[in-house]
């Protein structure tokens, strides 16, 4: 360990040493030959030992990440307005004390495994309010599946039609998504012409912009209370980070 403490403070002298050269008229604290044997020390060190720049690397990398995620905390908070604007699908409790919005695809995986974890949750926690962001990123046919979720929220058939959607394992094209609809009691003809209208392409894009001031790359992803959760969650993670809000909010 005093090794180690030795080469860092040697690196950290090549460092004050050359930032001395390059914006100071003063002497320089080491001469050539100091620097680069100190140099030789600490890249010797570094080849001998890659798991100490790795560590840098990863510590480095989840700063990085941790500032990108309290910039997304402050936009969402910023931007709750739009949550609020009672254009989104929903279920649960109206009036529930915390509020759940999944970002999804209908062609994701983990999606449709996150819809069993969503359906558990507003089961068991009749506290709870989950608003869907329609966000098609993996294809063409997603944004399709997600203008026919949309037109059938106008109808008030919003839930039927996203868990058959997701459950269901043929492709998203009109047909099937006709299908689906017909299965679930809508206007078929009605929900095709409001899927290819332009106030549900308007909608998209207002879901679309607003995930992206978070940065969701990906889904599913979460907002949990003040929380965002990237990723799939199950039952029992997100009923802890729901009773965790719960308690801040007291």
């Amino acid at each position: 360990m005093t090794h180690l403490k030795s080469l860092l403070l040697a690196g950290c002298a090549v460092v004050i040493g050359l930032t001395s050269v390059a914006h100071a008229e003063t002497k320089p604290p080491f001469s050539e030959d100091q620097r680069a044997a100190m140099q030789d020390i600490i890249r010797n060190f570094i080849l001998d030992n890659p798991e100490v720049l790795m560590e840098s690397v990863n510590r480095f990398r989840d700063k990085e990440q941790q500032k990108k995620e309290e910039s997304s905390v402050k936009v969402l908070k910023d931007n709750m307005s739009f949550l609020t604007n009672g254009k989104h699908p929903q279920i649960g409790n109206p009036k529930g004390d915390i509020t759940v919005v999944e970002f999804f695809d209908y062609n994701c995986g983990y999606c449709k495994h996150a819809l069993k974890a969503v359906q558990e949750l507003t089961e068991k926690d009749k506290n709870v309010k989950v608003l869907f962001m329609e966000y098609p990123i993996l294809s063409p046919a997603s944004s399709l599946a997600s203008k026919w979720a949309v037109a059938a929220n106008m109808q008030g058939k919003y839930w039927a039609f996203h868990q058959a959607t997701l459950e269901s394992t043929a492709p998203k094209d009109d047909e099937n998504l006709a299908k689906i609809a017909q299965s679930v009691g809508m206007d078929v003809e009605k929900a095709k012409k409001d899927a290819a209208g332009k106030e549900v392409e308007d909608y998209m894009a207002s879901v679309k912009a607003f995930g992206e001031k978070l940065n969701v790359t990906g889904t599913p992803a979460f907002i949990v209370g003040q929380q965002i959760v990237r990723g799939y969650v199950e039952y029992p993670a997100f009923q802890t980070i729901i009773n965790d809000e719960r308690k801040k909010s007291k």
